[in-house]
């Protein structure tokens, strides 16, 4: 089962929050239902995620990579969520793992140099940013990632350079 609200006619009356827990409550029936449907475990986790609620999150993407350890995207977003709860070394971790199985995989790029920034390892963060920007040379969000790491190392004009062409790639 696929849970798509986005014909939803209460959609106006919903806001984002609401959906995702709709959408959790949908998912929790549908793996009770059965538990090896894996894509309903991924779109569940997707949901926490999207919550901010990264312990349930965790566990789903760790239960999905018992089954599919080459699973570059629930690598990612596990990642995501360790960062989001302050372990960035473990998120460098599952970053890795997903660059290992897929070596073109630019979120993952930028995530792990996002980890990198918080650790304060800015030119091993920019070296990421610009591999994710090698790989995707229309992606705003490594540009204006690049930019802060930029500015944090005092080196201004990169960084304003960064901003704008986040800035123009986001109004194409």
């Amino acid at each position: 089962m696929t849970y798509n609200w986005q014909g939803d006619p209460d959609l106006s009356s919903k806001s984002d929050k609401d959906h995702l827990k709709d959408l959790i409550s949908a998912l929790d029936t549908e793996i009770l239902k059965n538990h090896t449907d894996f894509k309903a475990v991924f779109q569940r986790a997707n949901a926490y995620l999207d919550s901010g609620k990264y312990v349930e999150a965790i566990a789903d993407y760790e239960h999905i990579l018992q089954n599919e350890p080459d699973h570059p995207t629930a690598l990612n977003n596990l990642g995501i969520c360790f960062r989001s709860i302050g372990n960035p070394e473990k998120a460098i971790e599952q970053f890795d793992q997903a660059i290992k199985i897929n070596s073109d995989y630019r979120d993952a790029f930028n995530n792990r140099g996002m980890a990198l920034s918080d650790m304060g390892e800015m030119l091993e963060a920019i070296d990421n940013f610009n591999q994710a920007i090698e790989l995707d040379s229309k992606f705003w969000y490594a540009f204006s990632n690049r930019g802060m790491a930029f500015w944090a190392i005092g080196k201004k004009q990169e960084a304003y350079s960064d901003y704008e062409m986040a800035k123009k790639l986001q109004d194409l």
